[in-house]
């Protein structure tokens, strides 16, 4: 459900590095605070076509330079290759760190992150939350008994970001713009003195939009039919060998997906990945069926098919789990036949595959 408001505190106008922007990065930043998708981890996917829209005379060049100075002040977090901004320091100002639940549904929201350089600034983050301001006392149950205190129960949800977030992802060429900066000072805007890292960012992408790359249709095939092409040879981490029950990265008989003529393969350290991070409730062979055919069928590219890879096995999981905490339903129906008894199951047939679509 989308956010029906954006907290502002007024503290933020005592604050020297906010005041110290230019009065159309500030709107940038309030503009980012108070969109309706940014979910509890401060997460927000980089649409600065739509973005550009929403004021006469905005442009996805002027987007792009004001991003980059919040960039460079620390106020977000920025992957061009995932098309992702964090708002920093959006779980303490915004109070998710006091309740429980939501920072539940922080996790939930975290888990989407594909860029490894934004998991790591939001690790950073939750090392900053003052836990010894939350209450410590034991919190009473309905049913007379006592339960975790709120302190506990916060911390249990970081400890399961850090076990969540704590493996590097297995593209070691991930990373985004670079290593991200080190702990900010204490500030609102949270502004680290020190300069960015030697060799800066990689050239921006962010002024272009998502657009399809499929394949435009090839010619009627002549009447003697040319042979097959070979596919593409795999390239894999060196000493390591794709897994041999990965039957679904097989490539598909026309050979021109997007998805195989990059060579995408589930590889041991990817599996490893999953089966720690996840236990092995989830079928890995299967979700990555279900992903290589829903990028077969999109005909779409990624930057990086092993972090796209690692978001579609973070929601089935987390999807996983909440259908299995769903009650069981029933139609209403006259007959009173066994065939009119569902379960919650019954009713989610569009799987994490439509949020791809999407």
């Amino acid at each position: 459900m989308a956010r029906g408001h954006g907290r502002i505190l007024t503290s933020i106008w005592e604050d020297t590095d906010f005041i110290a922007l230019e009065e159309k990065e500030q709107r940038l930043y309030l503009f980012l605070i108070s969109q309706p998708n940014l979910n509890h981890a401060g997460l927000l996917d980089l649409t600065l076509r739509r973005w550009a829209r929403k004021a006469r005379g905005l442009t996805v060049a002027e987007l792009e330079k004001r991003i980059g100075r919040l960039e460079e002040t620390h106020f977000v977090v920025v992957d061009d290759d995932t098309e992702e901004l964090l708002i920093r320091s959006f779980v303490r100002n915004d109070g998710v760190w006091r309740m429980p639940k939501v920072m539940g549904a922080m996790v939930s929201g975290a888990l989407e992150i594909s860029s490894r350089k934004l998991q790591q600034a939001l690790l950073d983050e939750m090392d900053r939350i003052p836990l010894d301001e939350l209450n410590a006392d034991p919190t009473k149950l309905r049913n007379g008994t006592e339960g975790p205190s709120i302190r506990q129960q916060v911390a249990d949800h970081i400890s399961t970001l850090k076990k969540a977030f704590g493996t590097p992802t297995p593209d070691p060429s991930e990373g985004g713009n670079g290593t991200p900066s080190g702990t900010p000072s204490v500030t609102p805007s949270d502004t680290p003195s020190q300069p960015p890292t030697e060799g800066g960012p990689k050239p921006s992408t962010r002024g272009r939009a998502r657009t399809s790359h499929a394949r435009t249709p090839a010619p009627a095939p002549a009447p003697t039919p040319a042979p097959t092409p070979a596919p593409n040879p795999v390239v894999v981490e060196e000493g390591e060998e794709t897994s041999g029950s990965s039957g679904p990265s097989a490539t598909p008989p026309d050979g021109d997906a997007p998805i195989d003529l990059d060579g995408f393969k589930l590889t041991d350290s990817m599996r490893r990945w999953a089966l720690d991070t996840f236990g092995p409730g989830l079928d890995i062979d299967y979700e990555t069926a279900q992903f290589v055919d829903h990028f077969r069928a999109q005909a779409v590219r990624r930057p990086n098919w092993p972090a796209e890879w690692q978001k579609w096995i973070r929601r089935s999981a987390k999807y996983a789990s909440e259908r299995s905490n769903r009650p069981s339903l029933r139609a209403v129906s006259g007959t009173g036949s066994r065939a009119d008894t569902h379960t919650a199951d019954d009713y989610t047939n569009s799987s994490v595959e439509d949020l791809f679509a999407s």
